[in-house]
């Protein structure tokens, strides 16, 4: 088991620095990390505080909250300037930008250090059981051990058919790494039925079927690969803006028996249109 020391030391880091552990966690509605890191505005998130939390620091050392106390691993920054909103010198507003929280009162400018790209969303370690407190200073009484390693592009574990629920950013590594997830190619790809694409923008829905070869898996990876898999509103939705493939989410309906025939899975998904009023009220035109 590799301890966070450990890790700092083989990146180059000065473990005698002034150095935090931050565990982010937001249970907030429509707020998932894991995208926000993909998206590349994990910078931005944590360096808005409503407290001082990274004064007198040297280095922040990030985790996104996993279940069971656990704590993925994302990356270790250099505190370049804390302080308050108000308070920021000229010098650095440029790196800042626009996107100022106004109702924020603290603001860091974290620079990534690299050397850990091998340890970033795959290190997983375990966070201070019972403890209420996001932060730690890292000391020989807080340092942390690692519990496991996940493999490249590792989503989740497969949670039952009823339970799948993606991201489109989560669809996306689980189908352009196959070994990573292995178990949901497996089980995705071995049943057909009824799914639906959410647009968490908006709230309309989209009611389609996988009756075709590799099942669930190989319709959803059209839609992995251009974002709208041939539909025409999802196109027009992706011709307006191709980052809005990003507020689309993927379950599954109904699973259907392995001897259904195609216009058997077909009146299911025409009954799920009628349930969900989607060709009234949703993404589906007919």
């Amino acid at each position: 088991m590799l301890t966070v020391t450990e890790m700092l030391k083989y990146g180059g880091i000065d473990t005698n620095a002034r150095i935090k552990l931050a565990r982010h966690k937001d249970s907030r509605e429509g707020v998932n990390l894991e995208e926000i890191a993909h998206l590349g505005m994990f910078e931005i998130y944590q360096s808005y505080q409503e407290k001082d939390v990274f004064k007198d620091c040297d280095y922040v050392v990030s985790f996104i909250g996993e279940e069971r106390n656990q704590a993925l691993f994302v990356g270790v920054y250099k505190v370049v300037y804390s302080g308050s909103v108000k308070g920021i010198p000229e010098e650095y507003r440029k790196h800042f930008g626009p996107e100022a929280k106004k109702n924020s009162k603290y603001r860091y400018l974290l620079k990534k250090e690299s050397g850990f790209e091998s340890y970033e969303k795959r290190l997983v370690f375990e966070w201070f059981v019972g403890s209420r407190s996001w932060f730690r200073i890292l000391s020989k009484d807080t340092d942390i051990k690692s519990l496991q390693w996940h493999p490249e592009g590792y989503v989740a574990d497969f949670p039952g058919y009823d339970n799948v629920i993606l991201s489109h950013i989560e669809l996306e590594k689980m189908i352009n790494n196959p070994t990573g997830n292995k178990v949901w190619h497996d089980q995705l790809s071995s049943v057909k039925g009824v799914y639906l694409i959410l647009d968490r923008k908006t709230g309309f829905l989209y009611v389609g079927v996988a009756k075709g070869a590799n099942g669930f898996l190989g319709r959803w990876r059209e839609y992995a690969n251009d974002g709208h898999g041939g539909n025409v509103q999802l196109l027009k939705i992706i011709l307006e803006d191709e980052k809005r493939k990003y507020d689309f989410q993927y379950s599954i309906l109904k699973v259907v028996s392995s001897t259904a025939s195609p216009l058997e899975i077909l009146a299911e998904e025409k009954k799920y249109k009628r349930k969900l009023g989607t060709i009234e009220f949703g993404l589906n035109s007919n």
